[in-house]
Formats: C-alpha cells, structure tokens, sequence
C-alpha cells in the first residue's frame, strides 16, 4: 500500500496542472518557441502567427465575416505582440454580410481574391504600405461605390475590380504602366477613369461590357491594346487610337453601339477581325492609307455606317467584312485590291454601285448576296474576275446594268459567270 500511494502522489504532481492547461484560453496556447505558425482567433478575426517574427496574417474563417471590421495594428497573444503585415488569399472571401474593413498601415501584403464577392462592402480605403493589387482583389464586390488606391501601388492583377457593379468613378495611380486583362470587366455603372499619363498598354477585356461608359481618354504612349478591350461598352460615343498604336486587336470595340465618332492614326496599319463588329451608329470612317490589312467581320453589322473610303494598299476584302452594313451606299475600292472576301458585302441593301478596279483577279461566294439595290457594276479591266454562281444576288444578275471596258465584251460573254448578267454594256 505504501508503494500505491507514491505512485498515486507522483500521478498527482504531473495530472493537475495538465488539467489546468486545458483550462487556458485558445490564444495562449498559440506561441510556439521554434518560430513555427500557429492559429489564433482575437475579437472574431482568425490570424496566423509567427512568434519568432513576431508577425501575424489575417486568415479566412470558419464562418463568414460580417458587420464592421477593425484590423488592428497588432494583437497580443501569449504575453507576446504580433504585428498584422497581410491579408491573406481569399481571407474575406463571399463575406457578403461584411459591410467596412479597416486595414492598418502595418499591412503590406493582401492575397488574392481577399475580398471577392463581398457583395455588401461600399468603400474601401488602403494604406500606403501596400504596392501591388492582387488577382481578383475585389471581385464581384457588387456594392462597391467608393475605393481609394494610394500613390504607392506599383502593380495591378488580373481582374482586381470584375464584377464591381456599382463602381462609378475611379482613378488609377500614376505609378502604373500597364492596365491588366479584365480589370474593370462587367463594371456596369463605371463611367469615369482617370488613366494614367505614363501608361503603355491596356490588357484584353480590360473594360468589357462596361455599359454606362460614355468616354475615355487613352493616354498617348499606350502602344498595344488588347482583344476585346472595350467590347460591349455600348454608351462608349467617342473613341481615339493613339499616335503609338501600330495595331487595332480582334473585337477591341465590338458591340460599342453607341459609338460615332472614330479616330485612327497614321501609325495603324493593321485592323484585326471583328474589331468594330456591330457599332451599329458609327455613320462614316476615315481609314488612313497605312492600313494593310483588316480582318474577317470587322466591320460587319455596323448597320448605319453608310460611306467608307478603303486604304491605298489593301490587297484583300476579308470575308463578312461589310456584312449587314445595310445602309452602305458607296464605297471606294483601292487600285491594289485583288480579291474580295466570301459575304463580304451580304445584306448591304442600300449599296447600289461599286467600281471594281482592274487589280481584282476575284470575287468570293455571296461577297454581294442579298444586295437587291446593286443596279450598276463597272468593271474596269479587260479581264473579267473570277466570281461564282452566287457572288451577286440573283437580282442583281438579272437587273444590274454591267459596264465594261470598251473591246472586253467577248471576255465576259465566254466567262460562264459573268455571261448570267443580262445587261452587259461596254464603254
């Protein structure tokens, strides 16, 4: 019995204070003398600490954020302070019953999509210690009206303000150079941007469907512009490429509806495809004589453009490239084209003369189908163009006036072709 009760006072001496240890609060037991990170929650906010650095990373939690939310400077936690230094990725993710944030100057760093789908956040203000605008900062924060960028950001993400419905107005920096792929996609209600003098390229989709946008300047040492860039901006009235710009990217305008007024500089020299598709209130545009080559459709459904002087050097008409133009009433075609593109012209019902130069070897399938207004064709070599059976609409065939150089008409008479037109004339 002696030796039973040592053992039970030796169990005794080690038991209690174990007990007792449980008994502490979850934040003691956080410091880790090694230096290794450890988990805390303090006033509702999940951290990570490092108690050899003595710094400490807002993290996601296991519920949603909500209310008003006071990051401070620094925690206590195991006698000891942790400065908070960052946000961590997707920390206040889908928090949509989060209404404010305030962040420390202490904060350097916030992660990607820290703030994404906080969709009752309205304004946000960051301190000057953070430089760089994560992936997705803040998409889809669909209430966020108000944001202040400090003078210290260096660099932009992808896709930092998507989705940001009701943002309105915004200025950007002037420290930054370059604006990224889908910054402001589906801003609906923006309608004003500062851009920065010393930017030098805006990313693709950068502005997509961006609908109450009405204007914006673009800062003349901008050199590239990406594909779909301001696709779908339909209140968009105004638009000027700059002098720096040698190439106009795939859809950059499409859809822009609202769009009259176009502005192209000598430095341009290639239009991609689709890249004014569907600005259906663009009335006429000058194309300098830079331009080399346009793309398939970048003009088409453009349906009140209704005169356009092509560029000296163009070779090729792409295909669909004045399909459902349907106000087109003339349009000049330069002494270099040597083809003309399938569907190129189909639809454009008000077209009613064109003067094919004696360059053109070829007119592609339905190039001028559906143009029932085409009453006169002159073609002025000797050689008729290759065209096929359906190349004109029907009616054009059977009524067009075709008015050929003088001596050529046996040349079209032996093309099977050009022999279906009813009324060929030499002049």
């Amino acid at each position: 019995m002696k030796q039973l009760s040592l053992s039970t006072s030796h169990m005794a001496k080690w038991v209690l204070p174990f007990f007792l240890m449980l008994l502490l609060p979850y934040e003691a037991s956080a410091i880790d003398i090694k230096g290794k990170k450890d988990k805390t929650i303090i006033d509702g906010i999940c951290y990570s600490l490092n108690a050899k650095k003595e710094t400490a990373i807002v993290l996601k939690s296991a519920e949603p954020y909500s209310g008003d939310i006071v990051i401070p400077e620094k925690i206590e936690a195991d006698s000891l302070t942790y400065y908070v230094e960052e946000i961590a990725t997707s920390a206040f993710e889908k928090s949509t019953g989060m209404t404010s944030v305030v962040i420390p100057k202490t904060v350097s760093k916030i992660g990607a999509r820290a703030f994404a789908g906080c969709s009752s956040l309205k304004a946000i203000e960051l301190p000057k210690s953070v430089e760089e605008l994560a992936t997705q900062l803040f998409a889809d924060c669909s209430s966020l009206v108000d944001v202040t960028l400090p003078k210290s950001i260096r660099k932009m993400s992808t896709g930092v303000f998507k989705g940001c419905k009701s943002l309105e107005t915004i200025s950007i920096p002037l420290s930054i150079t370059s604006l990224p792929h889908s910054t402001f996609e589906e801003c609906s209600n923006l309608k004003y941007v500062d851009l920065p003098t010393g930017m030098t390229s805006i990313s693709g989709n950068a502005f997509e469907n961006c609908s109450s946008l009405e204007e914006i300047s673009i800062p003349t040492g901008v050199k590239s512009i990406g594909s779909e860039a301001f696709k779908g901006c339909s209140s968009l009235k105004a638009f000027t490429f700059p002098s720096s710009l040698s190439k106009v990217t795939s859809s950059v305008l499409e859809n822009c509806s609202s769009l009259e007024e176009l502005h192209l500089p000598n430095s341009v020299s290639d239009i991609a495809s689709e890249a004014f598709r569907g600005c259906s209130s663009l009335d006429s545009l000058y194309l300098p004589n830079s331009i080399v080559k346009i793309g398939t459709a970048a003009f088409r459904d453009c349906s009140n453009l209704r005169r356009l002087t092509l560029p000296n050097g163009l070779v090729n008409i792409a295909s669909d490239l004045f399909r459902g133009c349907t106000n087109l009433e003339t349009i000049a075609f330069p002494n270099s084209l040597k083809e003309i593109g399938s569907s190129a012209f189909e639809g454009c019902t008000s077209l009613a003369k064109i003067t094919l130069p004696s360059s053109l070897k070829e007119i592609e399938g339905s190039a001028f189908d559906k143009c029932n207004s085409l009453m006169e064709v002159n073609v002025l070599g000797a050689a008729p163009p290759k065209i096929n059976s359906n190349s004109f609409s029907k009616t054009t065939f059977r009524e067009a006036a075709v008015n050929i150089k003088k001596g050529s008409l046996g040349n079209f008479q032996l093309n099977k072709q050009w022999a279906k037109f009813l009324d060929l004339i030499e002049r």
